[in-house]
């Protein structure tokens, strides 16, 4: 069976990049690729390689990836990155991602003061680049969790609730006929989530709690569906 979440990879950051100087990142963070399946496989290990592409090969050593995909198991033992197989029960639609995640943690015996950087596989056009200045701004901060926002593409003001009889309610009740008036919004991008290992259980299912700090990206190509991946693809002129 396809299952929607299938795989991580955890990097220990804490040493010596004469590139992205990761050696000064403080708090040693550890860098977990969340990836999942919608349709097919390939797409997904597509996915897998254009993140595993954007990390120096000299973190490769210190990458775990943890999957049930025995495509990508058997892809991933001729290279330097280890590889965890998952626990099925970890790998259903329904599954919670705090607790994919307290597994991972659990297994490779993380400390609570661990930082963990997780990364959703569903942003192909995010560079380390990107992840090494967001992390910047986490460590520059006395923060424990910190995940990424974007402008939404449609302001919540306009939005409504589908009700019986073609009718529709306000999901957000105003009275407001500006768009100028309306509040500043932002939409949560999965695009960097940072926390300590002892704030999983603290985290709601989207990965983020009333201490979380929100970074403001400009931009985040969310990639959930194989026609989406086309669209990647073909914007970036890339063949299949």
């Amino acid at each position: 069976m396809i299952d929607s979440i299938s795989g991580f990879v955890r990097i220990y950051l804490g040493i010596s990049n004469p590139i992205f100087n990761i050696g000064y990142w403080i708090r040693g963070p550890i860098l977990i690729l969340l990836f999942f399946y919608y349709l097919i496989q390939l797409k997904n290990r597509k996915l897998l390689d254009y993140t595993i592409n954007n990390i120096p090969t000299e973190l490769h050593e210190k990458t775990i990836v943890t999957t049930n995909d025995e495509e990508i198991i058997k892809r991933l033992s001729s290279t330097k990155i280890n590889v965890l197989k998952r626990d099925e029960k970890l790998c259903l639609d329904d599954v919670n991602i705090r607790d994919v995640m307290e597994d991972v943690a659990n297994e490779f015996h993380m400390n609570s003061e661990d930082t963990i950087v997780m990364l959703y596989l569903t942003s192909p056009s995010r560079k380390f680049s990107d992840i090494k200045k967001i992390l910047d701004y986490y460590n520059e901060r006395e923060i424990k969790t910190l995940t990424c926002c974007v402008e939404p593409k449609t302001h919540p003001y306009l939005c409504l609730y589908k009700k019986e009889g073609e009718k529709g309610e306000q999901v957000v009740k105003h009275d407001l006929y500006r768009r100028q008036d309306y509040p500043e919004c932002y939409e949560v991008s999965h695009f960097v989530c940072i926390f300590q290992v002892e704030e999983i259980q603290k985290l709601n299912k989207n990965m983020y709690n009333e201490s979380t700090i929100f970074y403001k990206i400009d931009n985040d190509v969310d990639v959930n569906y194989e026609n989406d991946l086309r669209e990647f693809l073909k914007s970036n002129r890339i063949k299949e």
